[in-house]
């Protein structure tokens, strides 16, 4: 018999049984985390299942609850309230808390302008002005 033989089957032997404890641990430890991810899978699917049910039972917001109003303003809808105030677009930006510059994009836009909600808070406040509301805001800075 090879001593090289009897060394490589002596480790092999010792190295299997110091593995063997913390490697079966592992394997329940794997075990556990499998069975958690196959849960989660089910209630994903079922959640999936129950969204379109739960998107429709949830109710729009109401402008008096704190939230922005409901407009989607447009190019021509701007020009359209600018025009009706008799403001320059610098001072509809006053009012609206924008640069000039931006009032001019806002009316060169062809469809629906995206705003921020304290800017769409604005709009819809300047839309609902008169003439002399705007100019007593305008007056007020």
């Amino acid at each position: 018999m090879n001593l090289n033989t009897v060394l490589v089957a002596a480790i092999a032997k010792g190295a299997a049984s110091v593995t063997r404890k913390p490697l079966s641990a592992l394997r329940g430890d794997v075990a556990e985390l499998k069975r958690q991810v196959a849960e989660l899978k089910r209630l994903v699917r079922s959640l999936q299942k129950d969204a379109p049910q739960r998107v429709a039972a949830v109710p729009a917001p109401e402008a008096g609850d704190g939230q922005v109003p409901g407009i989607r303003p447009t190019g021509p809808m701007v020009r359209k309230v600018r025009a009706r105030l008799g403001l320059t677009q610098a001072d509809f930006a006053k009012l609206a808390g924008v640069s000039t510059l931006t009032i001019s994009k806002w009316e060169q836009a062809e469809g629906q302008i995206t705003l921020r909600a304290r800017t769409l808070a604005a709009f819809a406040a300047i839309r609902g002005m008169g003439k002399r509301d705007a100019e007593k805001a305008l007056a007020g800075e």
